[in-house]
């Protein structure tokens, strides 16, 4: 495993969509390879704080006239999945 070859699978790693005989090579290469460990614990560390921010809300009139345009029936999250800050 090179760090190229890491660097083209880490993101998978961190979402568990790797088998665990390539998990395995990707440990292995990271317990001898610092700069690989550092990138995968940044990456885990960012990981961690995009699912702890909160959901982006879009200002009540722009929700509306993208609902508008896009035809939705306004059921509590608007277009894209967006909360309406109703909850």
């Amino acid at each position: 495993m090179t760090c190229d070859e890491l660097l083209r699978r880490l993101t998978e790693y961190g979402d568990g969509a790797l088998p665990e005989s390539l998990c395995d090579e990707l440990r292995e290469h990271m317990s001898a390879c610092d700069a690989c460990s550092d990138l995968q614990a940044d990456l885990a560390a960012l990981a961690r704080l995009c699912h702890e921010c909160p959901a982006p809300r879009l200002p009540e009139d722009v929700r509306h006239r993208l609902e508008e345009r896009l035809g939705s029936g306004g059921s509590g999250t608007g277009a894209a999945g967006f909360r309406d800050g109703s909850d």
